[in-house]
Parts: structure tokens; sequence; C-alpha cells
């Protein structure tokens, strides 16, 4: 495996893999980090806590989508 297939397909799917546990984490504890606030719970923030599960996920799913789309090209 060469330096350019490295980067294009293993940090890809590390950090994807990343981004979907921390909305994994989020998603198990019902609470997400709002910057100048520190760590709310879903009830607390509902709207920043669906958005950043949501952006995580898609991020996430994209990421994934875009590895096997080069792999399958």
């Amino acid at each position: 495996m060469t330096i350019g297939e490295f980067s294009r397909y293993v940090i890809p799917l590390v950090v994807a893999v990343l981004l979907s546990g921390y909305a994994g984490y989020c998603w198990v504890t019902q609470k997400v980090h709002v910057r100048g606030k520190g760590w709310k719970t879903k009830d607390e923030a509902p709207k920043s806590f669906y958005f950043t599960v949501i952006i995580l996920v898609i991020i996430g799913l994209g990421q994934i989508f875009s590895i096997l789309y080069w792999i399958l090209k």
C-alpha cells in the first residue's frame, strides 16, 4: 500500500469511525458539548443535540460512501 492509497482510504475511514463513535457516544449519554457552555443534556439543548448528531452521522456516512466509490470506481 502506497502513501497515496493510505491517505485516500485509511485516513478517511479512521475519521469516519471516530465521528460515528462520537455521535454514538452523544446518543447513548443523551448529552452534547456546547461551545462556551460545556456538556448539556438533550432536554437542555435539543437543537444543538440533534444538529450535532445528525451532522456527524452524515459526514461519517459520506466519508464511508466516498471510500467505497473510489474503491469500486
